[in-house]
C-alpha cells in the first residue's frame, strides 16, 4: 500500500497533465509520452539549468503511470479525494525550450531564388560550351585524316613525321595534347588536314574532358532549380 505522503501527492498532482496524456490513454501512449519528454529534458541533452527537475518530474510521473498497479491506485486516490484531471494540480515542471529559427525576410528569400535562377542560367550556358566544344572536335575529326607518325626530340622541340595517303612525307612540331593523352613514346597517333598537311592535331579522345564538363553542368542546373525553388517557396511563405 502507499504511504500516507504518497497518497496525499496523488491526490495533489496531475500526472497525466505532467505526460501531456489523458487519464484514458493506454500504456503504450503513456511509454511514449515519457520517452519523448525524458529526451528532451534529459540533463546532458540540454543546457537549460532546469533540465533537472524536469526529468525528475517525468520520471516521477512515469514511475506511477507505467506501473498497472500503482496507476489504478494512483487513479482510486484521485477519485476518492475528488480530484479530476480538470482539477488536479498540475506538477511544478516547465516546458522544455525550444529554439526557433528567425523566419526568412522576403528581400533574402527573394535573393536567394535570383542566385538559384543565374546559377541554372550559367549550367544553360556550360551546357551549351560543352555541346558546341564537342561538335567541334568531332568535325574536325571527321574532316582530318587519322595516321600514327613517328616521333622525335630535337633542339627546337619534339616533332612528329608521317606520310599522307599520297606518299608525301611531313615533319611538323608534335601537336599540342588535349583530352585523353596517348603518351610519349616512339609514335604517336595524329590527324592531318588534307587540305594543309602541315596542319595536324593529336588523335585522342575527348571524352574525360566532355564528361567533365558534364558533371558540372549537371550540378549547376539542378543546384540552380533547387536553389531557385527553395528561395521561391520561402519569399511566399514571408509574403
Amino acid at each position: 500500500m502507499p504511504s500516507a505522503t504518497r497518497t496525499r501527492d496523488w491526490a495533489t498532482y496531475d500526472y497525466y497533465a505532467v505526460l501531456g496524456v489523458e487519464p484514458t490513454a493506454d500504456a503504450d501512449a503513456v511509454t511514449r509520452a515519457f520517452r519523448e519528454l525524458a529526451k528532451q529534458s534529459h540533463p546532458d541533452a540540454t543546457d537549460d539549468t532546469e533540465a533537472t527537475d524536469r526529468f525528475n518530474a517525468v520520471s516521477a510521473a512515469y514511475a506511477v503511470l507505467g506501473d498497472p498497479e500503482l496507476r489504478r491506485t494512483y487513479d482510486e486516490v484521485r477519485a476518492q479525494s475528488g480530484q479530476g484531471p480538470e482539477r488536479g494540480i498540475l506538477f511544478p515542471v516547465r516546458a522544455p525550450k525550444t529554439t526557433r529559427r528567425k523566419p526568412w525576410s522576403a528581400r533574402k528569400a527573394l535573393t536567394v531564388a535570383i542566385v538559384g535562377v543565374l546559377v541554372a542560367i550559367l549550367g544553360v550556358g556550360a551546357a551549351m560550351l560543352t555541346w558546341s566544344m564537342h561538335e567541334h572536335d568531332a568535325r574536325i575529326r571527321a574532316a582530318y585524316v587519322p595516321v600514327v607518325a613517328s616521333r622525335a626530340d630535337t633542339e627546337a622541340g619534339p616533332i612528329v613525321s608521317f606520310l599522307t595517303k599520297h606518299g608525301v612525307r611531313y615533319r611538323v612540331p608534335e601537336p599540342r595534347r588535349h583530352g585523353d593523352p596517348n603518351g610519349h613514346g616512339l609514335t604517336v597517333n595524329i590527324r592531318y588536314d588534307p587540305a594543309n598537311p602541315e596542319h595536324v592535331i593529336v588523335d585522342s579522345s575527348t571524352m574525360g574532358r566532355d564528361i567533365t564538363f558534364s558533371i558540372v553542368t549537371l550540378k549547376l542546373l539542378v543546384g540552380g532549380v533547387v536553389l531557385a525553388g527553395f528561395g521561391w517557396r520561402r519569399f511566399r511563405a514571408a509574403r
